[in-house]
């Protein structure tokens, strides 16, 4: 099965990168920041302004899903739930 997803709005096939062992090589997070309640930050809380893509295939969407739950944040951020399969064009 192929598999691909857009980086940087790129095609590419490479799902990750590899050192020269081949171990997995996670990039850095492009998200480092937080929405806080009182509007502080420079994301701000506002009810349907987020939403969520998941599969329940990956197990990091499962802990966002778990965390949304437990914030009581259902309401507040929407939810797709997306294919576990890829086709070839992702």
């Amino acid at each position: 099965m192929a598999t691909g997803m857009l980086v940087n709005g790129k095609w590419t096939n490479e799902v990750y990168q590899q050192d020269p062992q081949g171990r997995f090589m996670r990039n850095p997070t492009k998200f480092r920041n937080w929405i806080r309640a009182d509007g502080s930050t420079d994301y701000k809380p506002a009810s349907e302004r987020y939403h969520l893509y998941i599969s329940y295939a990956c197990p990091w969407a499962h802990r966002t899903l778990i965390m949304r739950a437990l914030k009581g944040l259902e309401e507040a951020i929407t939810l797709s739930i997306v294919d576990p399969l890829m086709d070839k064009d992702g």
